[in-house]
């Protein structure tokens, strides 16, 4: 297994130099598929690095006059739409503010320089986010907060409550740890697990790829279709990142792997919950307002984190795989 991780990293060094190029694109079908690419390469970290460089944007570049007369057309949106959108989307909103906080005691503790400096880049992405959906949320939205933090803080009201387990509970604690003890390199490993793998990378990646897919098909709020897949190239990346300093963690040391197991057996259930509406019958098992089951979400997420695993020289589990 390591001869396999370490060939992984050969190619993303030399032999796939272009295996980021996939996040130039604007199209998030492509943009996801590449994602497989991203993994396998492994890049280096001067890589991802270099590619936050030239992938950079504004959020004040979109937009979103089209798509303040769609939201406020009742013709276009039904009442249900509308309730698993502003859900859905506030969860995403207030998310980006969660990670930008959290992010920095994990950029103080990473052990190199390069991965400090793309975790710096990091934070300023996650912060670029949070701006992106507050500026979504006035224009389209129709919020009248005065400030970011107002703005959040009205929107609080529509995340559930495994939604902050996860983020107020689950990664606080990981960054908590991490501030008084930037050297724990196993609180770091638990950390990145919960942050790039399960929030980034199997969540919100799913969350917004059905999201994205839907709008795209009805051909409604073109602006945050643009801007929200900026968003998600930007996490794109990061996963990159995560995978990449995961599997150089297991390469120095084999016993955390059983970190990473036992850390998504214990947030991937909350995290299923979390992005499930608590108003349906089942929230395991339920129809989507936009012609989807949550089955497809559920088995796109799981797949997508088994390819993660596997480039880090994890075999899936049965929990990590539910």
């Amino acid at each position: 297994m390591a001869t396999r991780l370490s060939s992984g990293r050969q190619r993303g060094g030399d032999e796939d130099p272009d295996a980021l190029d996939v996040l130039l694109d604007g199209d998030i079908d492509r943009v996801m598929a590449g994602l497989d690419r991203i993994v396998e390469a492994a890049p280096s970290y001067r890589r991802l690095i270099s590619r936050w460089e030239n992938q950079g944007w504004s959020s004040e570049a979109f937009d979103f006059s089209r798509d303040a007369e769609e939201w406020n057309d009742e013709a276009i949106w039904t009442a249900e739409q509308k309730r698993f959108m502003t859900w859905s989307l506030s969860e995403f909103f207030l998310g980006e503010e969660r990670v930008t906080t959290e992010l920095l005691p994990f950029a103080i503790a990473a052990p190199t320089d390069d991965q400090r400096i793309f975790l710096a880049s990091q934070i300023a992405d996650e912060a670029r986010h949070c701006v992106f959906f507050d500026r979504f949320y006035r224009e389209v939205i129709g919020s009248d907060a005065e400030t970011i933090a107002a703005n959040l803080a009205a929107q609080r009201k529509h995340v559930n409550e495994d939604w902050k387990l996860l983020f107020d509970g689950i990664l606080h604690d990981c960054a908590e740890t991490l501030r008084k003890d930037p050297s724990d390199i196993d609180a770091l490993v638990r950390g990145v697990t919960v942050y790039m793998i399960v929030i980034e990378g199997t969540l919100a990646l799913t969350g917004a790829r059905f999201i994205l897919r839907s709008l795209k098909e009805m051909d409604r709020l073109p602006g945050f279709q643009d801007g929200f897949t900026h968003v998600n190239r930007d996490e794109s990346r990061h996963v990159g990142f995560g995978i990449r300093f995961l599997a150089d963690a297991i390469k120095d040391d084999e016993r955390h792997k059983r970190t990473i197991e036992e850390t998504l057996a214990e947030t991937l259930p909350v995290g299923t919950l979390a992005f499930s509406p608590e108003w349906v019958e089942d929230r395991y098992d339920f129809e989507t307002p936009f012609g989807y089951h949550s089955s497809e979400i559920f088995d796109y997420a799981a797949r997508s984190l088994q390819k993660k695993l596997a480039a880090m020289g994890i075999e899936p589990s049965a929990d990590a795989a539910a």
